[in-house]
């Protein structure tokens, strides 16, 4: 099964109730044949579309467990409510939201905006070391001559001039 593109979800959307409860159902079945009923889990929220998605799944397979996720920000009526279901794993982070917030960061829009922002601080990193490398060759020149390249040092880019940057992309996403 192939990634859906745009014009697939408007149509989706459009596709009357039963359609979507029907295409729901059939996923939902693939889902288990694969990782079987013991392999399969509901993450419930206690939200509206979690609730709908549970109740789907229970009633063609009564036995799956639901697994709720107390991180403390909850509100405490979600709490009473995820209480009132059978067969409910309740899970509590090892860290709460502050420590998270602090260790690293607020959670961004996407994982592709994330992926992007990612991308930048590795290649800011990259270019602040080879910034670093090049200083470091500059102090051990003596100012006559770049042993590094074996040219005079006034062939050598000024200070302050715009250079060639001497960073790359690996094929792993990482900079060098």
């Amino acid at each position: 099964m192939g990634k859906h593109v745009i014009s697939d979800l408007w149509q989706m959307q459009s596709l009357p109730l039963e359609a979507k409860i029907r295409m729901t159902k059939y996923r939902i079945r693939q889902w288990v044949e694969y990782y079987g009923e013991d392999g399969v889990y509901v993450s419930f929220s206690g939200g509206k579309d979690s609730t709908v998605l549970l109740d789907l799944v229970r009633q063609m397979y009564s036995n799956v467990t639901a697994v709720f996720v107390d991180t403390g920000l909850e509100y405490p009526e979600i709490r009473e409510f995820v209480k009132t279901f059978s067969n409910v794993v309740w899970l509590k982070p090892k860290k709460n939201f502050k420590q998270v917030i602090t260790e690293y960061g607020y959670p961004f829009i996407s994982k592709e905006v994330s992926d992007k922002v990612d991308g930048a601080r590795k290649y800011m990193q990259a270019l602040n070391d080879a910034q670093s490398r090049e200083r470091e060759r500059e102090r051990e020149s003596d100012g006559t001559l770049c042993l590094g390249n074996s040219r005079p040092s006034g062939d050598r880019p000024k200070r302050g001039s715009k250079r060639e940057s001497r960073v790359s992309k690996s094929e792993n996403g990482d900079y060098s």
